[in-house]
């Protein structure tokens, strides 16, 4: 039965770590189409492309849990408290299982400042939201040092192509390339002076 509860917990484990990771880079993308103005207001409202980000990265956060709470109570892993919320301490490829909990850790951070973006102010909110670029290349590591099926096809396939998703649009970013100018507005009619009689 413990070997049953086994591989069960760690199935779940493995599918809330992936199914998180599929979650975070399509909230990374969604986010980037934004900063990009990718959309267009005809077809793809910025409204629903905003939704649509932040219920990607809360669904994510959701997944993470899973994730985690299935690897705590694993009979295999072993993970005590420290294990699961101290980076780089775990008994169990320390340092991948570390980057994870960092990623963990720069989500977290993001959605507080998106949370607190009111009183922060948005300078201060963005510069703190590039903390996701970080979070995703930590998360995309411990994915690929960490997950029992990194050397599988189907998952090799799955982080080359999250790194084309969320790769390209932010080359097309730093680049400068692909930004959809907004459009200037007419310049204000000055007042005629007043004509003395």
């Amino acid at each position: 039965m413990s070997t049953l509860w086994s591989n069960i917990d760690w199935s779940i484990a493995r599918s809330g770590g992936i199914t998180a990771y599929i979650l975070l880079t399509l909230a990374m993308f969604a986010g980037l189409m934004l900063s990009l103005r990718w959309q267009s207001p005809a077809k793809w409202p910025r409204l629903i492309t905003n939704e649509l980000h932040n219920f990607l990265s809360l669904l994510s956060l959701i997944f993470i849990v899973i994730h985690v709470l299935a690897v705590w109570i694993d009979p295999f892993t072993h993970f005590g408290l420290s294990a699961v919320f101290i980076p780089f301490v775990s008994g169990y490829r320390p340092l991948w299982v570390g980057m994870g909990i960092v990623a963990l850790y720069l989500g977290i951070a993001v959605g507080i400042s998106t949370w607190m973006r009111p009183k922060i102010g948005y300078r201060l909110w963005r510069r703190l939201h590039l903390l996701t670029f970080l979070g995703f290349i930590f998360a995309l590591i411990h994915g690929i040092g960490s997950g029992s099926d990194s050397h599988s096809t189907w998952a090799i396939a799955m982080y080359a192509i999250s790194m084309l998703i969320v790769g390209i649009p932010v080359a097309v970013r730093i680049s400068g390339l692909g930004k959809t100018p907004q459009k200037k507005q007419a310049p204000l009619a000055q007042p005629r002076p007043a004509v003395k009689k």
